[in-house]
């Protein structure tokens, strides 16, 4: 891979640009107020923001965006909040910064904010406008903002994000499920519609495990072949019409079960 050189500045271009942290900072377009200078930090001063919505990262669309970074640059700067230990949290840009650093770039342009409560407020609302966020990131980013009070209650915060009532107060009811159910969503990515709304409906966290499949139900069930797969040396072949009986939930979990199959067939190929 070849090496991504750095052309120093000059002295009195690095006076000029340095951020100064002890007086009043120059804000930049779109965010006046509470927004720092605008300059390169390396990466290793950078580290995620503790209060962070999202939980989860696609590995591919990390690696789809470093692709873009490579050949592009990142566009958009990442927005950072200074912390006490001198480090510098990442509020937004946290993909930026992951495939940045998986292509081996030491530098990424910031724009500095000095203010934790605007920090939240931006990390909050930049998750919320993406489409891949999780529903239960969705709930729990929902319920942090109605917490602050600042937007007024759920009509009033449905006008100023541009979303529809119904959706966010769906998405607020998620946020009240366990934690330990909130947490197997989340890492095994569950986000049917149906099946959210079930488990908001149960009336304890067994029944809900009972949904997912985390505990057995109380009743005995008989394991059955859904999908048999034959080798007869020259040609495989697929028995499949068992896949027609399985309910909605069923089959999201075979997806995942095959999912994890092929991934295990890519990894042998790699080798």
């Amino acid at each position: 891979m070849r090496k991504i050189k750095y052309k120093e500045p000059s002295e009195s271009l690095t006076k000029i640009s340095a951020p100064n942290f002890e007086g009043k900072n120059r804000s930049s377009v779109g965010m006046e107020g509470f927004v720092g200078e605008y300059y390169f930090m390396n990466i290793a001063d950078l580290k995620p923001f503790k209060n962070q919505a999202r939980q989860t990262f696609n590995e591919e669309d990390i690696k789809e965006l470093a692709a873009t970074i490579k050949e592009h640059g990142i566009r958009q700067p990442l927005t950072i909040l200074k912390t006490d230990s001198g480090h510098f949290e990442v509020v937004s840009g946290e993909r930026r910064l992951r495939a940045a650093k998986s292509i081996g770039i030491e530098k990424v342009p910031c724009i500095i904010i000095d203010s934790e409560e605007k920090a939240e407020e931006i990390a909050l609302i930049e998750n919320i406008q993406r489409s891949d966020l999780h529903p239960i990131e969705f709930g729990e980013a929902i319920k942090s903002l109605l917490d602050k009070g600042q937007w007024g209650d759920l009509s009033k915060l449905a006008g100023k994000l541009g979303k529809d009532h119904s959706t966010l107060s769906h998405h607020l009811s998620y946020s009240k499920l366990p934690d330990s159910i909130k947490t197997h969503l989340i890492q095994n990515n569950v986000r049917t519609r149906d099946v959210l709304r079930r488990l908001v409906k149960c009336e304890s966290t067994d029944s809900m495990e009972e949904i997912l499949g985390i505990r057995a139900s109380s009743k005995k069930i008989a394991s059955k072949s859904i999908l048999r797969v034959n080798f007869d040396s020259i040609s495989f072949s697929v028995q499949d019409s068992s896949i027609s009986k399985l309910n909605k939930l069923e089959r999201e979990s075979l997806k995942k079960c095959l999912e994890g199959v092929l991934l295990k067939i890519n990894k042998l190929d790699e080798v």
